[in-house]
């Protein structure tokens, strides 16, 4: 009995170790995560292309993943954009800032 006592004891042992690892682990792959996001900021009047989410599930290296340019309108604190064709047409919703990248109208020198 008291060796059966003595096992149960070890079992929940493991398990708080294990779990303690598993929480370790979890804390480093945030971090580690957290430490390459890469803040895109956006600024009113900056030219942008759009990426067309259609092609999320069919990549396909000759087909456009990218719309515009556009224009930003308005910037909101979480990272949405409101965003306007370069005709002045307002585009009715906001768009998620990841789904953005600031358009360049010269290449740099090293693609030409």
């Amino acid at each position: 009995m008291n060796e059966r006592l003595l096992h149960l004891v070890g079992l929940e042992e493991d398990r708080f170790i294990a779990s303690f690892h598993q929480q370790v682990q979890k804390a480093r792959k945030k971090a580690w995560h957290d430490r390459h996001i890469k803040h895109k900021k956006f600024q009113v009047g900056d030219l942008v292309l759009l990426y067309d989410s259609k092609f999320a599930k069919l990549p396909s290296k000759f087909c456009m993943h990218w719309l515009g340019p556009y224009q930003v309108k308005h910037v909101i604190n979480g990272g949405d954009v409101q965003l306007a064709k370069l005709n002045g047409e307002v585009m009715p919703t906001l768009i998620n800032g990841s789904r953005l990248k600031l358009y360049r109208d010269n290449p740099p020198s090293y693609l030409a």
